[in-house]
Protein backbone atom coordinates (compact mmCIF):
# COMPACT_ATOMS: atom_id res chain seq x y z
CA UNK A 1 0.00 0.00 0.00
CA UNK A 2 1.17 3.97 -1.16
CA UNK A 3 3.33 4.78 2.31
CA UNK A 4 0.90 8.58 1.62
CA UNK A 5 -2.24 6.65 1.47
CA UNK A 6 -1.93 4.82 4.61
CA UNK A 7 -0.42 7.75 6.49
CA UNK A 8 -3.43 9.10 5.36
CA UNK A 9 -5.86 6.61 6.22
CA UNK A 10 -4.05 6.37 9.81
CA UNK A 11 -4.50 10.00 10.78
CA UNK A 12 -7.96 9.69 9.80
CA UNK A 13 -8.76 7.10 11.97
CA UNK A 14 -6.66 8.71 14.81
CA UNK A 15 -8.30 11.97 14.11
CA UNK A 16 -12.35 10.88 14.15
CA UNK A 17 -11.41 8.92 17.43
CA UNK A 18 -10.24 11.80 19.06
CA UNK A 19 -13.31 13.90 17.89
CA UNK A 20 -15.58 11.08 18.86
CA UNK A 21 -14.28 11.64 22.46
CA UNK A 22 -14.29 15.42 22.28
CA UNK A 23 -17.37 15.33 20.72
CA UNK A 24 -19.20 13.06 23.04
CA UNK A 25 -18.35 15.13 26.22
CA UNK A 26 -19.19 18.21 24.83
CA UNK A 27 -22.71 16.91 24.01
CA UNK A 28 -23.07 15.01 27.18
CA UNK A 29 -21.87 18.48 28.74
CA UNK A 30 -24.39 20.44 26.58
CA UNK A 31 -27.44 17.65 27.67
CA UNK A 32 -26.70 18.25 30.80
CA UNK A 33 -26.77 21.86 30.79
CA UNK A 34 -30.15 22.26 28.98
CA UNK A 35 -31.96 20.03 31.31
CA UNK A 36 -30.88 21.23 34.20
CA UNK A 37 -31.95 24.51 33.25
CA UNK A 38 -35.25 23.70 32.12
CA UNK A 39 -35.79 21.87 35.66
CA UNK A 40 -34.64 24.57 37.50
CA UNK A 41 -37.25 27.03 36.18
CA UNK A 42 -40.11 24.34 35.46
CA UNK A 43 -39.59 22.31 38.98
CA UNK A 44 -41.26 19.28 37.73
CA UNK A 45 -43.30 17.56 40.29
CA UNK A 46 -41.56 14.23 38.65
CA UNK A 47 -39.54 13.74 35.19
CA UNK A 48 -38.62 10.93 32.91
CA UNK A 49 -35.66 11.42 30.04
CA UNK A 50 -35.43 8.93 27.21
CA UNK A 51 -31.85 8.53 25.46
CA UNK A 52 -32.11 8.88 21.49
CA UNK A 53 -29.30 7.71 20.44
CA UNK A 54 -26.49 7.69 22.76
CA UNK A 55 -25.02 11.58 22.15
CA UNK A 56 -27.82 13.11 19.88
CA UNK A 57 -29.86 13.99 22.51
CA UNK A 58 -33.11 13.09 24.86
CA UNK A 59 -36.89 13.20 24.37
CA UNK A 60 -38.02 14.26 28.56
CA UNK A 61 -41.16 14.28 30.06
CA UNK A 62 -42.48 16.47 33.51
CA UNK A 63 -45.07 16.84 35.37
CA UNK A 64 -46.22 20.01 36.31
CA UNK A 65 -48.11 21.80 39.24
CA UNK A 66 -51.13 23.91 38.58
CA UNK A 67 -51.91 26.01 35.92
CA UNK A 68 -49.83 23.44 33.68
CA UNK A 69 -50.34 19.63 33.11
CA UNK A 70 -47.03 18.48 32.00
CA UNK A 71 -44.42 19.29 29.74
CA UNK A 72 -43.42 17.29 26.60
CA UNK A 73 -40.25 18.05 24.62
CA UNK A 74 -36.73 17.17 23.11
CA UNK A 75 -33.11 18.22 22.72
CA UNK A 76 -30.96 17.23 19.89
CA UNK A 77 -27.38 17.85 19.71
CA UNK A 78 -25.14 18.59 16.92
CA UNK A 79 -22.71 15.49 15.99
CA UNK A 80 -19.84 16.68 17.51
CA UNK A 81 -18.32 13.11 17.95
CA UNK A 82 -19.01 12.07 14.12
CA UNK A 83 -16.26 13.66 12.74
CA UNK A 84 -17.32 12.01 8.94
CA UNK A 85 -21.12 12.99 9.74
CA UNK A 86 -20.37 16.63 11.29
CA UNK A 87 -19.67 17.86 7.29
CA UNK A 88 -23.07 16.88 5.77
CA UNK A 89 -25.51 17.88 9.15
CA UNK A 90 -23.65 21.84 8.72
CA UNK A 91 -24.97 21.71 4.90
CA UNK A 92 -28.40 20.78 5.73
CA UNK A 93 -28.19 23.51 8.55
CA UNK A 94 -27.40 20.91 11.59
CA UNK A 95 -27.64 22.40 15.00
CA UNK A 96 -28.61 22.42 18.52
CA UNK A 97 -31.95 22.01 19.06
CA UNK A 98 -34.89 22.38 21.87
CA UNK A 99 -37.70 21.42 21.56
CA UNK A 100 -40.93 21.53 24.37
CA UNK A 101 -44.49 21.54 24.35
CA UNK A 102 -46.46 22.63 27.36
CA UNK A 103 -50.06 21.55 28.24
CA UNK A 104 -52.74 22.98 30.20
CA UNK A 105 -56.76 22.65 31.21
CA UNK A 106 -57.16 26.26 31.04
CA UNK A 107 -58.81 27.57 28.21
CA UNK A 108 -56.85 30.04 25.33
CA UNK A 109 -58.20 33.34 23.85
CA UNK A 110 -56.53 32.01 19.99
CA UNK A 111 -54.08 30.61 17.65
CA UNK A 112 -50.72 32.58 17.54
CA UNK A 113 -47.26 32.09 16.39
CA UNK A 114 -44.33 34.05 16.18
CA UNK A 115 -41.77 32.11 13.61
CA UNK A 116 -38.37 33.50 12.33
CA UNK A 117 -38.48 33.13 8.33
CA UNK A 118 -35.66 30.17 7.80
CA UNK A 119 -38.47 27.73 9.71
CA UNK A 120 -41.78 29.16 7.63
CA UNK A 121 -41.87 26.56 5.30
CA UNK A 122 -40.79 23.55 7.42
CA UNK A 123 -43.45 24.81 10.33
CA UNK A 124 -46.57 23.46 8.11
CA UNK A 125 -49.21 25.47 9.96
CA UNK A 126 -52.81 24.75 8.39
CA UNK A 127 -54.52 27.91 7.11
CA UNK A 128 -51.59 30.13 7.56
CA UNK A 129 -52.69 32.65 4.51
CA UNK A 130 -56.25 32.77 6.47
CA UNK A 131 -54.18 34.23 9.62
CA UNK A 132 -53.21 37.85 10.49
CA UNK A 133 -50.00 38.69 10.28
CA UNK A 134 -46.77 40.84 10.43
CA UNK A 135 -43.53 41.09 9.92
CA UNK A 136 -41.08 41.84 12.97
CA UNK A 137 -36.95 42.39 13.02
CA UNK A 138 -35.03 41.06 15.69
CA UNK A 139 -32.00 40.21 16.89
CA UNK A 140 -30.76 40.35 13.84
CA UNK A 141 -33.66 38.13 12.58
CA UNK A 142 -37.05 37.85 10.77
CA UNK A 143 -40.12 37.02 12.62
CA UNK A 144 -43.39 36.58 11.28
CA UNK A 145 -46.70 37.06 13.59
CA UNK A 146 -49.56 35.11 12.65
CA UNK A 147 -52.63 34.87 14.51
CA UNK A 148 -56.66 34.26 14.43
CA UNK A 149 -59.85 33.94 16.38
CA UNK A 150 -58.71 36.92 18.57
CA UNK A 151 -57.12 40.30 18.37
CA UNK A 152 -53.72 38.94 19.71
CA UNK A 153 -51.06 41.50 17.74
CA UNK A 154 -49.94 43.12 21.24
CA UNK A 155 -49.43 40.03 22.83
CA UNK A 156 -47.19 38.46 20.27
CA UNK A 157 -45.19 41.90 20.31
CA UNK A 158 -44.97 41.33 23.93
CA UNK A 159 -43.98 38.39 24.03
CA UNK A 160 -41.44 38.18 21.46
CA UNK A 161 -39.42 41.58 22.85
CA UNK A 162 -39.55 39.62 26.40
CA UNK A 163 -37.26 36.90 24.50
CA UNK A 164 -33.89 38.02 25.93
CA UNK A 165 -32.00 36.01 23.15
CA UNK A 166 -34.37 36.29 20.17
CA UNK A 167 -31.61 34.86 18.08
CA UNK A 168 -32.11 31.61 18.70
CA UNK A 169 -35.84 31.59 18.85
CA UNK A 170 -37.59 29.40 15.64
CA UNK A 171 -41.25 29.33 17.07
CA UNK A 172 -43.44 30.25 19.49
CA UNK A 173 -46.95 28.94 19.59
CA UNK A 174 -50.07 29.36 21.31
CA UNK A 175 -52.34 26.83 20.03
CA UNK A 176 -56.02 27.08 21.03
CA UNK A 177 -57.99 23.76 20.17
CA UNK A 178 -55.36 21.60 22.51
CA UNK A 179 -54.27 23.79 25.10
CA UNK A 180 -51.14 23.85 24.17
CA UNK A 181 -48.08 26.41 23.83
CA UNK A 182 -45.04 25.32 21.64
CA UNK A 183 -41.60 26.36 21.99
CA UNK A 184 -38.17 25.61 19.53
CA UNK A 185 -34.90 27.02 20.46
CA UNK A 186 -31.64 26.70 18.32
CA UNK A 187 -29.44 27.24 21.54
CA UNK A 188 -25.65 28.98 21.10
CA UNK A 189 -23.45 27.09 24.06
CA UNK A 190 -26.81 25.11 25.57
CA UNK A 191 -28.45 28.48 26.77
CA UNK A 192 -31.80 28.09 27.02
CA UNK A 193 -32.73 29.74 30.46
CA UNK A 194 -33.44 33.22 29.12
CA UNK A 195 -36.11 32.51 26.54
CA UNK A 196 -37.61 29.45 28.45
CA UNK A 197 -38.26 31.77 31.58
CA UNK A 198 -39.80 34.73 29.28
CA UNK A 199 -41.59 31.31 27.80
CA UNK A 200 -43.40 30.76 30.97
CA UNK A 201 -43.80 33.82 31.81
CA UNK A 202 -45.66 35.35 28.79
CA UNK A 203 -48.02 31.91 28.41
CA UNK A 204 -50.58 32.73 31.13
CA UNK A 205 -50.99 35.73 29.30
CA UNK A 206 -52.54 33.85 26.44
CA UNK A 207 -55.47 32.03 28.95
CA UNK A 208 -58.61 32.88 28.27
CA UNK A 209 -60.34 35.51 31.27
CA UNK A 210 -63.75 33.94 32.03
CA UNK A 211 -66.45 36.01 33.32
CA UNK A 212 -67.68 35.52 36.80
CA UNK A 213 -70.94 34.06 37.74
CA UNK A 214 -73.51 36.22 38.59
CA UNK A 215 -74.82 35.02 41.93
CA UNK A 216 -78.85 34.42 42.00
CA UNK A 217 -80.78 36.38 44.83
Amino acid sequence: MNNYLLFAITALGVATTIQYFFGLKKNRWLGKTMSMQAENLLAPKNKEYINIGGAIGHNFTYKLREPWKEVKGTFTLFPRHSLLYMPFSLLIGGSDRFFLNLYTDRKLVGEAHIIEKAHLKRAKIEDLNEMHSERQERGGKTFFLYWRYADLREMLLATLDAMPDPSSLSHFCCYRDNKTFFLYLKPTKGEIAGNLKAFMEQCPHYFRQEKPKESRP
